[in-house]
């Protein structure tokens, strides 16, 4: 039988074994020691890849480490979601992260993965207002017009969004129930087909962000009625928000922030935050941002959490109402 002192001495020599499983996680000093990839969850040369694209570069010299953009669309999003949330919480795989899942989180409900809860937020990386376009053949110029012509019109509008279930999808039609707009869906795979229909006349009213509707805007092809933003925008300064058409306290727009798999430790994603900070603050990235109509977001992984629950609130509901829910 073991004696006091031998069972004493086993307890001595498990006492390190012990520490070691009750120390805390590797500190930021240790991270990173190799690459990082930084996953888009929508395909290259979109509004999400090129703001991944520009603090990537910033934030691999703020790391001393290459930040690798990785592109993998589908589904939403959800797709790249899947990936990233099965990734090693080591803060090796960052997922670019929008409102586009915690839509997802009620239009998908049988995902494998929850797409609000699978992740710890990082960091905001920056926000654009969606703009409602109207083709500048109608004598429409504000939303009040709008509405009155699908009154004296019934059944003769319809608006084009990037795709059933988007932000874009969403915001127009939590407008629409505001002020009474009579104008049918239709969606898109994408933005750049809906500004081509909308010029031509296929469609008379366009929701989607700024910069890619610019092109139409300068060759008089369509006119923009209002953004989605609690401020004016700095590129449109003539446009006015939907807050100011009528709409109190209304604002809205495309997101985008960084995400990673749940149970990271605590000081890499402190040590990741300082990386996207530091990367807002570099005077080319405000500058490139300005240049697209968005507006910087930066703040803390509890700032970026809140949003995402604010998002799934406000869209949760919606989604039930018009039957998105899948099965």
């Amino acid at each position: 039988m073991p004696t006091r002192h031998s069972k004493l001495r086993l307890l001595a020599a498990m006492v390190p074994a012990m520490l070691a499983l009750l120390a805390p996680p590797a500190q930021a000093d240790d991270y990173p020691s190799k690459p990082i990839r930084f996953i888009v969850p929508f395909s290259a040369g979109g509004q999400l890849d090129y703001v991944a694209r520009l603090v990537a570069k910033p934030m691999s010299q703020e790391l001393g480490q290459s930040v690798i953009v990785e592109n993998d669309g589908g589904a939403g999003g959800t797709v790249a979601g899947a990936k990233a949330a099965i990734a090693a919480p080591d803060g090796y795989t960052l997922l670019e992260y929008g409102e586009n899942f915690p839509i997802a989180k009620h239009l998908m409900p049988h995902l494998a993965y929850d797409p609000v809860t699978a992740f710890t937020m990082v960091a905001g990386i920056s926000i654009s207002p969606h703009i409602i376009l109207v083709s500048s053949q109608l004598p429409i110029h504000n939303l009040q017009d709008l509405a009155a012509y699908g009154k004296a019109h019934p059944g003769a509008l319809s608006y084009g969004s990037p795709g059933l279930g988007s932000s874009m999808n969403l915001t127009f039609e939590t407008i629409k129930r505001h002020f009474g707009i009579d104008a049918v869906h239709v969606p898109y795979r994408g933005g750049a087909n809906m500004l081509t229909d909308l010029a031509g006349g296929q469609i008379n009213i366009g929701v989607i962000a700024v910069a890619p509707a610019m092109p139409l805007l300068k060759s008089g092809k369509v006119r923009a009625i209002a953004v989605t933003s609690a401020d004016r925008d700095p590129v449109l300064p003539d446009v006015p928000t939907v807050a100011e058409s009528g709409y109190p306290g209304y604002s809205s727009g495309s997101w985008a922030g960084v995400a990673v798999p749940k149970g990271t430790p605590p000081a890499v994603i402190a040590r990741l935050n300082q990386a996207v900070l530091a990367a807002l603050a570099d005077p080319q990235v405000k500058q490139a941002l300005m240049s697209q109509s968005f507006t910087a977001i930066g703040g803390t992984p509890e700032q970026l959490t809140q949003r995402v629950g604010r998002d799934s609130d406000r869209y949760g509901p919606l989604v039930e109402q018009l039957g998105l829910r899948g099965n």
